[in-house]
């Protein structure tokens, strides 16, 4: 049975009123509009702490929690911090998913074709970037080092030279005081990067180092891809002469290691750099074997593979004319495959042969009649962009 404890400060005087709805005191009874609720069920009232001690046996079986009492606050514990052992598996952990995804996903984007059209260039860039601040915070030369060449390869097919070349600045000094195997991809970006500004004379340098430095290599897949970047960028830049050994070279390497879609693009360009230097006989070897490569491939589409097939046909017109059975042969093979790819794919085949008609000049019996009939043949199969190359064409023909 509980004690009875009363509070001298609760003792009523003979002046005292009592408000008949004031509550009462679950140990002693006094009534008063002081009392303290119960912090549990909010419903039992008490003096003071000893009055509740004193009737809690009896208050215990009815105490229910109040459901819409506040909870008592309780101060938030400090943050643990987290041990030697931690950090290092955390570490380990976001070095390992640096180098396992987010590194093989970037390259696998950044195709040497280009970019996968389904890729979200600015996401993979705040990826690489959040792995490039990581990687320098640890002071892991190796990995940043990787990403930065990944990293510079994303800005730079995301059309920004200036933030490719600030991102691989450092792993181009090092790659100028080290030189070796190892540096030709640091050089062969800068000369992209360059060409992309325009800056023709810094890319020519960037390429000779690229060069110099996988010549060092025993990888031939190395020499290969470095020989295919300085061949493309130097047949961008227009250098017919110094790009078309490269990729010829370049499209050897690639045919050998099975790359055929790489052969062909090599030798495609090697072709259209000779042609354009006036020397349609070795253009045609060269397209001669861009086409032996993609008939080789069974993926190649029938549209590629009446490009090439006219192409061929062009260098056999201009070398041996248009009774040249090599050249009919070509011609009739590239407006087959052309008509099952579709009246675009035609349309682009009677667009090379009119411009080989016209480079052909007083070689060919009216060579530019011949010209502006297949000019007007490409117009009216397409409305795209070969139609209106066409309609540029006749334009110009007509001046």
């Amino acid at each position: 049975m509980s004690t009875i404890v009363i509070d001298d400060k609760y003792a009523l005087s003979d002046s005292d009123s009592v408000d008949a709805d004031a509550p009462r005191c679950a140990n002693c009874g006094v009534a008063s509009d002081r009392l303290k609720k119960c912090a549990k069920c909010r419903r039992a009232h008490f003096c003071n702490a000893a009055c509740q001690r004193a009737a809690w046996d009896a208050h215990a079986r009815e105490c229910v929690a109040d459901a819409n009492a506040k909870p008592a606050y309780k101060p938030p514990e400090p943050p643990r911090m987290p041990t030697k052992a931690e950090k290092e598996e955390a570490k380990e952990s976001e070095t390992r998913r640096i180098r396992e995804t987010t590194l093989p996903r970037a390259r696998a984007a950044l195709r040497r074709d280009g970019v996968s059209t389904t890729v979200d260039l600015d996401e993979l860039i705040e990826g690489l970037e959040d792995a490039i601040v990581f990687a320098i915070g640890e002071e892991d030369q190796g990995l940043t080092r990787e990403v930065r060449l990944v990293l510079a390869r994303a800005y730079l097919e995301a059309k920004r030279a200036d933030e490719c070349l600030h991102y691989l600045a450092p792993a181009l000094e090092e790659a100028r005081k080290e030189g070796g195997a190892a540096s030709a991809d640091a050089h062969t970006l800068a000369a992209k990067a360059h060409c992309a500004k325009g800056e023709k004379e810094q890319c020519r340098k960037e390429l000779t180092a690229a060069l110099d430095c996988a010549s060092e290599s025993t990888s031939d897949e190395a020499q290969c891809d470095t020989l295919l970047d300085a061949g493309i960028i130097l047949h961008d830049l227009g250098d017919w002469e110094r790009c078309a050994p490269l990729l010829s070279t370049a499209g050897e390497a690639a045919e050998k290691l099975g790359r055929l879609r790489e052969a062909a693009r090599a030798y495609n360009r090697a072709g259209s750099a000779l042609l354009r230097s006036g020397r349609p006989d070795y253009a045609g070897r060269c397209w001669t074997r861009e086409l032996r490569v993609l008939e080789a491939d069974d993926s190649t589409d029938p549209g590629t593979l009446a490009q090439a097939f006219a192409n061929c046909a062009s260098a056999f017109l201009l070398t041996r004319g248009e009774d040249d059975d090599a050249f009919n042969l070509h011609k009739k093979s590239a407006l087959t495959k052309a008509r099952e790819s579709g009246n675009d794919a035609e349309a682009r085949v009677y667009l090379q042969l009119g411009n080989a008609y016209k480079l052909a000049g007083d070689a060919i019996d009216d060579s530019l009649a011949r010209a502006k009939d297949c000019f007007e043949k490409a117009k009216s199969l397409s409305a795209t962009d070969a139609g209106e190359i066409a309609s540029r064409a006749l334009e110009m023909l007509s001046l």
